[in-house]
Formats: C-alpha cells, sequence, structure tokens
C-alpha cells in the first residue's frame, strides 16, 4: 500500500513537470499532470483522516 507522503511526492513530482503560468496555456498533458496530482493529494489527506 502507498503511504500518504508517497502520493504527496509524486503529486509534487507531476506538478514539477508543468511550466509556470507565464510560459503560456497548458497543454492536455500538463492539465491532465495537474489534475493526477490533486487526485493524489486527495487520495493522501483521505488515507491521512483514516489513520486518525
Amino acid at each position: 500500500m502507498t503511504t500518504p507522503d508517497e502520493l504527496r511526492a509524486r503529486a509534487t513530482e507531476l506538478e514539477s513537470r508543468v511550466p509556470p503560468v507565464t510560459a503560456g496555456p497548458p497543454t492536455d498533458d500538463e492539465r491532465m499532470w495537474l489534475e493526477k496530482a490533486a487526485a493524489l493529494r486527495a487520495e493522501a489527506d483521505t488515507l491521512d483522516g483514516a489513520e486518525q
């Protein structure tokens, strides 16, 4: 099972692939990475809540 810290680390790695907003509008891939990162963070938060 993946830990919340591992999920957050993966989310950070995905977010690091996306250039700054000043670089122009995000591509479809970049939007997908940000959506996946948000989902990973939400899953980590859910797991944190379940452990307490």
